[in-house]
């Protein structure tokens, strides 16, 4: 199973409101995320918009741990599998 198709499963199957929130920002969010700063470059404000690209690298990382920590109470054989991948992509 790959990453995605592990996410795209949390999202539709899960039981947890807070884990598809932040599987599906892992799917939809990825991109760079827009910095407004002020007059001595320090940044001010980030934003993030959904792209429709999967997150990468250190972010997407991040967001699997939100999304795994969410998913404690998920049992049976496919969450063992979903978490297994997810876990696998966040080290």
């Amino acid at each position: 199973m790959e990453l995605k198709e592990a996410l795209e499963i949390v999202v539709a199957e899960s039981g947890d409101g807070y884990a598809k929130s932040y599987a599906n920002a892992a799917l939809t969010m990825g991109g760079a995320p827009e910095r407004r700063t002020n007059a001595d470059g320090q940044v001010v404000k980030v934003t993030t918009e959904k792209t429709g690209e999967m997150m990468t690298g250190d972010v997407l990382k991040t967001q699997l741990l939100y999304v795994l920590n969410n998913l404690s109470g998920w049992k049976g054989e496919r969450a063992d599998e979903v978490k297994a991948v997810l876990k696998k992509h966040s080290k």
